[in-house]
């Protein structure tokens, strides 16, 4: 009788190997069967996370012209200083005293140091409150080091509860955003709020991660009604793509499926899917039917009309948006080379939110001699399904859409910094 020789550490490996992939097969079964219930019946579950004190959502400052009432504000030798305000439910539109929470800042410059006192129990009174020191730098900070110098602060919104939430305070202005203050700018200041929510498993066979958008009231902080969703994938070009959500506009799309939200409770969401579509918003999709208006008497256009057996270069922009309008003379040196082309046409989509926004866009349009055609769509019907910007996904400004001759999708990246990107891609197209 032969004897077969057996290798036990490789048998060993193979079952540990074997292990390994049945767990992490279970695994993969468990987190998709944890969000989906039964059926097309789906339920996500969020988690709390904080971003470093640089990061979140900005909070605005206000200079506090009256601050009679507050006690023992700190008696630190300044050279300058100032009480700031911020609201703690953005969402009230009064500045009422209870909304209010304050900050004292004060620059010695012989020093060389920023105070920063925050009244963190909201009781009106500076005397229990930590005095915080940063030394002022000789030389400009960089990004990184102005991140370094960033605090969290646990602060206590409702002085009557013991609840506390996070801040943060950014001494040197890591985005170097300017709020308008009418304070010197050796007093600015940035407060972010960068506790966040998030979920992270499968719909159907495709990995998502969702966030809650930022809430802009620091007394309730728990999944409501009023709560809005972003939700990330890759399409399936495996660019990283996103889609917003909320109880009014309470479908969305992943790839060729549609999904309803039918509720929000504490910390889950529930949907279900409800119709498969198709994706027409990513490369390699056809133009759907899209509309927009008339920048002159806001008369609605069928745009496919005008794509027929053309080469479409769309920069979805808008008047407010810093970088589009910081890519206008690119466009411009671009627009010259192709404007006498019969087989070509370059269109400006606007987001704007209402007429002043119209007129602004006219005005950039004029005053830069923008020659190529402009139409304009209102940026608050997004939360409508057929929409321009649901349609082809847009979500950030500037986007660039590139169209083949046959009305395809073949480019399409966000991003000022895309620019002339997207204006070799189109030059290597049409010629």
């Amino acid at each position: 009788m032969l004897h077969k020789k057996i290798n036990v550490k490789k048998m060993k490996k193979s079952k540990y190997i074997g292990l390994v992939t049945t767990l992490i097969f279970f695994l993969r079964i468990s987190i998709t069967l944890y969000s989906q219930i039964s059926g097309n019946n789906y339920i996500i579950s969020f988690e709390k996370a904080v971003k470093r004190p640089c990061f979140g959502a900005l909070i605005t400052l206000d200079v506090a012209n009256d601050f009679s009432f507050l006690k023992n504000i700190p008696d630190i030798v300044c050279d300058i200083s100032a009480i700031n305000s911020f609201k703690l439910n953005q969402y009230v539109k009064t500045d009422s005293i209870p909304n209010q929470m304050y900050i004292f800042i004060g620059v010695n410059e012989s020093k060389k140091e920023k105070y920063v006192v925050v009244d963190a129990n909201n009781n009106h009174d500076f005397s229990d409150d930590v005095i915080h020191t940063f030394a002022l730098p000789d030389e400009p900070l960089t990004q990184e080091e102005k991140a370094q110098r960033a605090i969290t602060l646990q602060i206590t919104p409702d002085p009557q509860k013991i609840d506390t939430v996070k801040i943060g305070i950014d001494p040197f202005n890591y985005y170097s955003f300017n709020y308008g203050l009418q304070q010197d700018r050796r007093l600015e200041l940035i407060i972010v709020f960068p506790e966040y929510m998030y979920a992270k498993t499968y719909i159907e066979d495709t990995p998502v991660e969702i966030y809650v958008d930022p809430s802009s009231n620091l007394f309730q902080r728990d999944l409501d009604e009023k709560a809005s969703f972003t939700i990330w994938y890759n399409d399936k070009a495996n660019n990283k793509v996103s889609k917003y959500f909320n109880i009014r506009k309470d479908t969305f799309q992943i790839n060729d499926n549609l999904y309803k939200l039918s509720k929000i409770e504490h910390p889950n969401i529930h949907f279900k899917k409800i119709n498969i579509l198709s994706d027409s918003s990513s490369v390699g999709s056809f133009v759907p039917v899209i509309y927009a208006k008339d920048i002159n008497n806001n008369s609605t256009i069928f745009i496919n009309e005008r794509l027929k057996d053309k080469y479409i270069f769309i920069d979805f922009w808008g008047s407010w948006c810093g970088p589009c309008i910081q890519s206008i003379p690119k466009l411009k040196f671009f627009y010259e080379k192709i404007k006498n082309r019969d087989d070509v046409l370059m269109l400006g989509l606007s987001s704007e939110s209402d007429e002043k926004g119209v007129e602004k866009m006219n005005e950039i349009i004029r005053n830069n001699k923008i020659e190529w055609s402009n139409l304009w769509f209102n940026s608050k019907e997004q939360i409508i399904t057929t929409s321009i910007m649901n349609k082809l996904n847009i979500s950030a400004f500037p986007t660039y859409l590139i169209l083949d001759n046959k009305g395809k999708i073949v480019y399409k990246k966000n991003n000022v910094e895309k620019t002339q990107e997207a204006i070799d891609f189109f030059m290597d197209l049409i010629n």
